[in-house]
């Protein structure tokens, strides 16, 4: 097995990994570092913070709901088929883990749920939570937003198949969950929509997820040229995602200003 079929096969053995790490280290560093609390990134929690997780996990979802009934409608992006079995039509063998992830079942979207889950917290956590807020206290808001977003885009450009709008469009994702930070001064409206976002884009709507391909409930044929369709890397290698942020930003900003009056308003009382 090479270094990148280890990587994309037993990634949700690596996210957590990463969770763990970061689940150790941001509370140490907000401890003995910035002599603060760990809550104080964004993570109390009240009624409302459920309420935000699923607000942005289904936001993501109409996003790339939307974002293919875009391609399809313009003739970029062909559906092709339906897959979805049960365990009893999977034949494990010694590599059953393998097998189970191959194809898209009840299993294995549970599994894929829990990575993106995994992958949401960490990097909201250590991006939109312990650096973006530390560089903010340092630097002010407007640089911070504009180093944060690049260098958030610049780790995704080593992903397969990454180009340079793709690149460029994972910085406006960045922003995107920046803005669900600043509207609540909390993370979990930020968490739910890159939960949301990665698992529907994929594993449900046929896409590659930032240049990864696992099994999908939909099967799609993505036509040339990858500028407009996504192509390989998925929706974030397309221009016409860009609008579709721009209402999500809207949208974020009605229900956004409702969650900070609560928060706020729990907290004063």
């Amino acid at each position: 097995m090479t270094k990148r079929e280890f990587l994309s096969d037993y990634s949700l053995v690596i996210v957590l990994v990463l969770a763990l790490a970061a689940s150790i280290a941001v509370p140490i560093a907000r401890k003995f570092l910035d002599k603060k609390t760990f809550k104080s990134l964004g993570l109390k929690r009240i009624k409302r913070s459920f309420s935000d997780l699923l607000f942005g996990f289904f936001l993501s979802a109409a996003m790339a709901g939307a974002f293919l009934l875009l391609m399809v409608s313009l003739g970029y992006v062909e559906v092709q088929d339906f897959h979805f079995k049960s365990l009893d039509d999977i034949e494990f063998s010694a590599t059953g883990y393998l097998q189970l992830i191959g194809v898209f079942s009840l299993a294995s979207m549970t599994l894929f749920l829990l990575e993106h889950i995994l992958v949401g917290y960490w990097e909201e956590l250590v991006f939109r939570g312990y650096l973006f807020q530390n560089m903010t206290e340092g630097m002010g808001l407007v640089w911070s937003i504009l180093i944060s977003c690049f260098l958030y885009g610049l780790i995704h450009a080593a992903n397969p198949n990454a180009t340079l709008l793709s690149t460029v469009v994972i910085m406006f994702f960045g922003f995107l969950r920046i803005y669900g930070y600043l509207l609540t001064k909390m993370l979990w409206l930020s968490m739910g929509m890159h939960i949301g976002w990665n698992f529907f884009q994929g594993p449900i709507f046929g896409f590659a997820a930032s240049g990864h391909k696992k099994a999908t409930f939909l099967e799609l044929n993505i036509l040339q040229p990858e500028w407009i369709s996504g192509g390989t890397f998925g929706p974030e290698g397309s221009i016409f995602i860009i609008p579709i942020l721009v209402v999500a930003l809207i949208i974020m900003k009605a229900w956004g200003n409702q969650s900070r009056r609560a928060y706020e308003n729990h907290y004063l009382d």
